[in-house]
């Protein structure tokens, strides 16, 4: 019998319509063991709460770390692993159909070796549900031991988490005579969260001044913008803006009568489709259009994975496999008439196996989606709309400079002239990342006469940083370097994958909700009272994101079989005893004492 377990019933499902006459298949409901509780690890002598029956957290306890990591079986997972078991007996092959991931390379893995199984294994990779995706997909099965190194680095992710979280809960716990959850991931995403808020709130917004003038060209009106010859001198301010209302009121006087066009730059461009949605890219543009959290969008992507309408999606890349082009456009020639547009066959940029990690970016399966409503819809329409504009041409637009010499200033004006929208058809004035904006300027050349016809004074005021939504978190969690002060870790981070993984970062922001840390007002994320305690009271290496970000990199590297696990596992250890010989030279009269478990 050759035996697949996959990682869930869906999987399981659509695997039995696809290859259920070779194969007998079997599932899993996720993760089916669990690690134990750090109880399990403690002496038999140590007191236990009243009412919870759990050990009592004490200093004295602390570091837990396991000599030997145990796993016990879930609850309510026990009698589908009593099948496994038995099936396993039968196996004279087993096919791990875990989700595309480290996780679910993990989640197989963990029930061969918790049951004992030393038969050989394959691995089934399926980035696509679709029935003949599934079966080429088992035709191209591969040892299940070239994954070990996933395997690894979910297994040092998981002890990781647990060694910092279960160990320095408890200590500044006890220490603070509170709560105080302490996460690996969770705390410097609050921080992030916190120090926005306290940024916000300390924000004292400045006056300054922009000076404006109205023009006559004989091809039509502009307006163009004072451009001062220098801005280190007095009516300035450090970052260039005119704070001088009286200045700014002389220099607009000067904006009427006769001038000329000094310089005049019209550069044609073409701007290529975007690239297609990672998991990040498409929670944060679904926050902002559609008004969804982080965690309702990877559920309704996961939703349409396992409808078999679009490909995996806990994937951090934007590209494609060159293979996939043919795939890719015949979906897309599905969706263009729907969407009244045309397409044609071309390579875009997407196309790169040199860009391709273990997953590519999430497109449309060609499978018809006319029955989905909802935020179903709404979703998959952004995804299908990012692949069919792959195959549209390039916009093609004039970028326009101007200076114009006018009362003895200069004033500047830029433009934009769209030739022809290409791609951006599909989406009319609702495209995402505009390079340039800008009013259309009339024709012209420098020489030609213009008549200034006054200008405005306009009295502005800078802006705080805006606050976060679930789009802007998942974005700045995935690109944690634009956050980071130090020029030097700045550099470092901005080549790794950021705090948290795809998978992972709507869960952390849910647990942050769940534990009362943050809290949403509209569209925003805001740090509540207690979340604001948790970072005030935690050291620096805890809530630094520069900390994790490493960690995150280092298990990258632990999954490309470049990094030994047992090394990484070790330096977390020593990173959570040093954290507790500063707590406890700093807890003073509560060492020792003990804290009922929650």
């Amino acid at each position: 019998m050759k035996l697949v377990i996959a990682e869930k019933p869906s999987l399981a499902k659509v695997i039995r319509e696809a290859v259920g006459k070779e194969y007998t298949v079997t599932n899993a409901f996720g993760h089916i063991y669990e690690q134990d509780e750090p109880d399990d690890y403690l002496p038999d002598d140590v007191p236990r709460n009243a009412k919870t029956g759990k050990k009592v957290w004490r200093e004295q306890d602390l570091p837990i770390i396991p000599e030997v990591w145990k796993k016990h079986a879930k609850k309510d997972a026990k009698e589908q692993i009593g099948k496994i078991r038995e099936l396993l007996k039968e196996a004279a092959v087993v096919v791990n159909a875990g989700d595309p991931d480290r996780e679910g390379q993990l989640l197989i893995d963990e029930i061969l070796e918790e049951l004992h199984y030393n038969g050989p294994v394959e691995r089934v990779w399926l980035q696509s549900l679709t029935l003949e995706s599934i079966r080429e997909s088992f035709r191209k099965l591969k040892p299940n031991s070239e994954y070990k190194p996933l395997c690894d680095a979910a297994t040092a992710r998981s002890r990781a988490d647990w060694l910092v979280g279960m160990n320095l809960t408890r200590a500044w716990s006890i220490r603070n005579n509170g709560l105080i959850s302490v996460g690996r991931v969770q705390t410097p995403t609050l921080a992030l969260i916190v120090r926005r808020d306290l940024e916000i709130e300390a924000f004292k917004p400045r006056d300054y001044f922009e000076v404006h003038a109205a023009l006559r060209h004989h091809n039509g009106p502009f307006a163009a913008k004072w451009k001062p010859g220098a801005t280190d001198v007095p009516g300035f301010d450090e970052e260039g803006r005119l704070t001088d209302k009286a200045l700014a009121e002389r220099i607009a006087a000067k904006a009427s009568g006769g001038g000329v066009i000094a310089e005049y730059k019209a550069d044609a461009k073409k701007r290529s489709a975007p690239l297609p949605y990672s998991l990040s890219e498409l929670q944060k543009a679904a926050s902002s259009r559609l008004g969804l959290g982080a965690q309702a969008v990877l559920d309704v992507a996961q939703e349409l994975y396992e409808g078999q309408y679009t490909t995996y999606p806990r994937t951090d890349c934007r590209y494609l496999a060159e293979d996939q082009l043919d795939g890719v456009y015949g979906a897309a020639a599905g969706l263009a008439g729907g969407l009244n547009v045309r397409i044609s066959k071309v390579k875009h940029a997407a196309f790169n196996d040199g860009k391709v990690t273990a997953h590519t970016a999430i497109v449309p399966t060609g499978k018809d989606a006319s029955n989905l409503t909802g935020p179903q819809a709404k979703v998959y329409d952004m995804i299908a709309r990012a692949s069919v504009a792959l195959f549209m041409p390039a916009e093609e637009y004039l970028s326009i400079s101007a200076e114009v010499d006018l009362g003895g200033e200069r004033w500047a004006a830029k433009g934009r002239r769209v030739l022809n929208p290409g791609w951006r058809a599909l989406y009319g004035e609702a495209a995402d990342d505009d390079e340039e904006g800008g009013e259309s300027l009339p024709d012209m050349r420098a020489g030609d006469p213009v008549l200034g016809q006054g200008a405005d004074v306009k009295a502005l005021q800078t802006k705080p940083p805006a606050r976060f939504t679930e789009g802007t978190l998942i974005d700045a969690m995935a690109n944690i370097h634009r956050h980071i002060e130090d020029p030097a870790a700045k550099a470092k981070l901005k080549e790794t994958s950021g705090i948290g993984t795809e998978a992972t970062r709507a869960n952390v922001i849910e647990t942050l909700f769940a534990r009362k840390f943050i809290e949403k007002k509209g569209k925003s994320v805001i740090s509540t009272s207690v979340g604001r305690a948790v970072v005030k009271a935690l050291p620096a290496e805890l809530t630094d994101p520069v900390t994790t970000a490493r960690w995150e990199d280092h298990l990258a590297n632990i999954a490309a079989g470049k990094l030994d696990r047992a090394r990484f596992e070790g330096a977390i250890a020593q990173f959570v005893r040093e954290q507790l010989a500063l707590v406890k030279q700093s807890a003073g009269t509560t060492a020792g004492k003990g804290v009922g478990a929650p």
